[in-house]
């Protein structure tokens, strides 16, 4: 289940030809595999996870691991991804609900990314990764998951579940499907 929030480059929303395209470099993107420890919320189904290399989807399902290309963005190792589900998003100003910038409504959580050293020494979870159209009106995953190194030979990073997390729509509704009471007073369900 991908949400169409997600544009050209790793994490964003309201088409591509909005996105702001990251600084290239001509380093050589590093291979990580990741150990998905993300269950998907009841009764949400499918793959828990997404990580995206450039506009390709690499999705993984829970308890089970998949290697994606992580490539230099912003003169870092950096790679988006998104919990998959469907989840309200979070009014924090006004004006910033239901549906700025014509961006879907309920959609999968994101602005997290994985950032990797150049040796795989360390990784580290991005929050609040917002640095294309729309990202920070994206629903918040920054504190549901954590990352973890496991191996720097070969490049291996958990991302896992913490103790805060997100709350799906009511049935794991989608923009195309959240009906009446489903509808949290606010809210406006809206599909890319």
């Amino acid at each position: 289940m991908l949400g169409a929030c997600f544009a050209a480059w790793i994490v964003g929303c309201g088409g591509s030809e909005d996105a702001k395209p990251p600084i290239a470099t001509s380093q050589a993107p590093i291979t990580m595999i990741v150990v998905d420890q993300v269950p998907l919320p009841t009764p949400c189904s499918g793959d828990s996870l997404t990580f995206f290399e450039g506009n390709m989807p690499v999705n993984i399902a829970y308890q089970s691991q998949q290697t994606v290309e992580v490539s230099q963005l912003f003169g870092a190792y950096q790679i988006g991804f998104q919990l998959n589900g469907w989840y309200w998003r979070t009014c924090t100003s006004p004006g910033g609900c239901p549906n700025p910038n014509n961006c879907q409504n309920p959609d999968n959580a994101g602005q997290v990314a994985v950032e990797i050293a150049a040796d795989c020494s360390t990784a580290t979870l991005i929050q609040n990764f917002s640095d294309f159209t729309c990202d920070s009106l994206v629903p918040n995953a920054s504190q549901a998951v954590s990352v973890t190194l496991q191996s720097s030979n070969p490049c291996t990073v958990v991302v896992a579940s913490t103790a805060s997390p997100l709350t799906p729509t009511d049935e794991c509704c989608s923009c195309s499907s959240c009906t009446g009471n489903q509808i949290p007073a606010g809210q406006v369900p809206h599909c890319q």
